[in-house]
Order: C-alpha cells, then sequence, then structure tokens
C-alpha cells in the first residue's frame, strides 16, 4: 500500500486522472484483502486442528472433508478477491504509465498484458488459486514487474521532486 501511494504521487505528478485514484483506491483495498484472507486461512487450519487433529472424533472422514472444504471456500473467495483488488490496481496503475516520462509504454503494456493474463487465468480455474490447479501462477512475474517499476521509481526522486503536485 505505502509503494502505491509513492508511485500514485510520482504519476500524479504529471497527471492526476480518475483511473489513477482508482488504482490507489484498488491497491489499498488488496492490502486490506490479504491480512483477511491471510487469518482466514491460518484460523480455519487452526479451528480444524484443534478439532480434529487427534482423531479422537466421532465424525465421519466424509463430513470433516464436506465441513473443511465449505470453510475453504471462503478463504478461496478472498484470496481471488486479493487477487482482482491487486491486479485492478496494477492495470490501472500501467495505464497511467503509458505518457508518463519516467515509465512510459514498455513498462505500461507489459503490465497490462502480464496482469490481465493474470486475471483472466484467476478467473478460470477458480476457486482454485492457478498454482495449486496445474495452470501457470503469474503472480511472481508480477513481483518482477513490480521490481522493475520500484528501480524506476527510485531513479525517479529527483524528477518528482522538480515536477511536485500541490492541491489547490
Amino acid at each position: 500500500v505505502a509503494f502505491s501511494a509513492g508511485l500514485y504521487h510520482v504519476l500524479r505528478a504529471r497527471r492526476r486522472t480518475i483511473p489513477l485514484d482508482f488504482a490507489l483506491m484498488a491497491n489499498v483495498a488488496a492490502g486490506v484483502t490479504v491480512p483477511l484472507m491471510i487469518f482466514s486461512q491460518l484460523g480455519l487450519n487452526q479451528w480444524f486442528e484443534l478439532q480434529f487433529g487427534t482423531g479422537s472424533t466421532d465424525s465421519a472422514e466424509r463430513a470433516l472433508r464436506a465441513g473443511f472444504e465449505a470453510a475453504n471456500g471462503i478463504q478461496l473467495g478472498l484470496d481471488l478477491a486479493w487477487d482482482l483488488f491487486f491486479a485492478l490496481g496494477v492495470v490501472l496503475l500501467a495505464w497511467n504509465m503509458w505518457r508518463h516520462p519516467r515509465f512510459g509504454r514498455l513498462l505500461a503494456a507489459s503490465g497490462i498484458a502480464i496482469t490481465v493474463t493474470f486475471i483472466v487465468l484467476n478467473l478460470t480455474v477458480f476457486p482454485e488459486p492457478p498454482g495449486h490447479s496445474g495452470s501457470i501462477d503469474l503472480g511472481p512475474i508480477i513481483g518482477l514487474w513490480y521490481l522493475i517499476v520500484t528501480i524506476r521509481l527510485a531513479m525517479s526522486g529527483r524528477w518528482a521532486a522538480a515536477h511536485e503536485v500541490t492541491d489547490a
């Protein structure tokens, strides 16, 4: 979220757009969704381990499995929500890089292409994450793209300071 805010300010120094504002909002929503997903995963696993981990239950294995799968669907839904908010933020940030003098079309086009493919793969194999369903997980590729953007952002400090926008 902090990185997105910094990138937002550098992109905004050239031109503030509604999609740029939405990009920041989407990345904040993604940042909120990740801990929800993680804590639901931890809570689900902990609860089932405490209740049924010792094997001292008279519940049928099939009933336990059905209960786990039903609860697991919640965290998988949160996983997809985080992926979609994150992807929307990436696409909108990349869109705003298109004519920006510090980022340009190559970073914009590659970010959009990778992330749209990421969204399609995630929606195609839902409820399973792509990496668990035998599909390609493009999350690490988006991470690499963000690393390149981070380096470019770090190299843009003087430019950003010279073009700082003040709200009227």
